[in-house]
């Protein structure tokens, strides 16, 4: 069974890190992993509300407002996804503020790019910004459409008030769903589509350590599921060593593993 993190097994788990020979300091925060993975699943989430978005013409955002600048199909052209001060989407997620994008070109046409701004914009009262940037790379090698998604400057203030800072340099491929679409489908032609997340990052944490990481199994994002759904990723502090976060084998559920030192915990992804 799935369990939260327990403070007694923490601090077990810190002291024995203390007492031992080798100890680095950043060793004993375990919140390197918790944050970061936030932060990946938060900007992940932005991306995938600016594709379903785009793929839909709005359609999807049953409590947003969405407008465009420009409704006769001419770019560039800025699309605001409006969630005012409290929108419980479909995903039981609670978002306020608002996302500006500004597509150069279709979202499915390659060489397009997408700035987008978040604006007083939150998640279940995790505040959100960041300088977002995603551009349709075409087809890889594997006849895949792929984006880039470049996230800088970003930071998120959780429920608590404890700030994280965060900035990504990820590719999405797109593995399956491609060829459905809303318009010839309804939803489940945007529900049936599947994104393989690779690339890296770095932040600084809660308490203001720093740290790097690396996806080293690709992240798998369904867009029939809330969560990021299986895969894994490797995070090394500033001053301390490497340790996974592990989001699951492909269920749709919050559950991530955080494993150092021959030691797990669970967490849950908000």
């Amino acid at each position: 069974m799935k369990i939260n993190l327990l403070s007694a097994a923490l601090f077990v788990f810190g002291a024995s890190l203390l007492l031992s020979s080798c100890f680095k300091r950043d060793n004993a925060d375990w919140t390197f992993t918790q944050d970061n993975a936030v932060s990946s699943e938060l900007f992940q989430d932005v991306y995938k509300q600016v594709d379903e978005t785009a793929q839909s013409d709005g359609n999807l955002k049953s409590c947003a407002n969405v407008t465009l600048s420009d409704t006769l199909g001419n770019f560039p052209n800025t699309v605001t996804i409006d969630y005012d001060s409290a929108c419980l989407g479909s995903d039981g997620r609670l978002r306020s503020g608002s996302i500006q994008a500004v597509f150069t070109g279709r979202w499915r046409d390659a060489g397009t790019t997408v700035t987008i701004d978040l604006q007083n914009y939150s998640v279940n009262d995790y505040a959100i910004e960041a300088d977002v940037t995603v551009t349709n790379n075409g087809r890889n090698t594997a006849g895949n459409m792929s984006y880039s998604v470049e996230v800088d400057n970003g930071q998120i203030i959780d429920p608590d008030g404890n700030t994280i800072s965060w900035e990504g340099t990820t590719s999405y491929e797109w593995t399956e769903g491609e060829s459905t679409t809303f318009f010839s489908d309804g939803l489940a032609g945007i529900r049936d589509d599947v994104y393989s997340i690779t690339g890296n990052s770095s932040g600084v944490n809660r308490n203001g350590s720093a740290y790097t990481s690396e996806i080293t199994e690709p992240l798998i994002r369904r867009l029939n599921c809330k969560w990021i759904t299986a895969g894994e990723i490797e995070l090394t502090p500033n001053n301390g060593d490497p340790r996974v976060i592990n989001f699951g084998n492909g269920d749709c559920d919050a559950a991530v593993t955080f494993s150092f030192n021959g030691i797990s915990f669970n967490f849950l992804l908000p």
